[in-house]
């Protein structure tokens, strides 16, 4: 019976360190992404779960908040992505002197479907609803309609138009 205990924890031993030995795997030497490139690279699965996609928005909450406008679209769908360019995002907010340091609280949020959330926050006085979208194994921020359709117009256009109603001051 002994013999046997010690086969057998010697197989499981062996089978750890084949599981977790230090030989490299081909995604292990690839060089690591940098940037955009990096927010494209798949990462590992997330799940589908409010409380994942809740984190999320919070983490794209956060990061928009500090003022690091580039790391914000870098958590966006690529829907949102293909709307406005990265460099042109954080222009549009920097021209615009978004407010930072006010940060967000997620205050409810649900699951609409298998690949959405509707995410509520509040920020100061303001409340909103945001959706975050599980894209790839992965949950991404999606700009609102409104926003959308700013971006389409273009950054020139959306700050000028920002500047005379008086609500986008450099």
């Amino acid at each position: 019976m002994r013999k046997t205990i010690i086969a057998v924890a010697a197989i499981g031993v062996a089978l750890l360190a084949t599981a977790f030995g230090t030989e490299t795997k081909p995604e292990q030497a690839k060089p690591a992404a940098s940037g955009a490139a990096a927010a494209e690279t798949k990462a590992a699965t997330e799940p589908k779960t409010v409380d994942a996609a809740k984190a999320l928005a919070q983490r794209e909450f956060d990061t928009y908040a500090s003022g690091d406008w580039k790391g914000a679209w870098d958590l966006w769908t690529s829907v949102g992505k293909a709307a406005i360019s990265r460099d042109e995002y954080a222009r549009l907010n920097a021209e615009c002197k978004t407010i930072t340091g006010l940060t967000f609280e997620i205050t409810t949020a649900r699951l609409e479907g298998e690949d959405t959330a509707i995410v509520n926050y509040k920020r100061s006085i303001v409340a909103g609803t945001s959706e975050i979208r599980y894209v790839d194994g992965q949950w991404r921020y999606q700009p609102d309609a409104e926003s959308m359709a700013d971006y389409a117009k273009g950054v020139d256009k959306v700050i000028a138009e920002g500047r005379a109603s008086g609500r986008c001051e450099k």
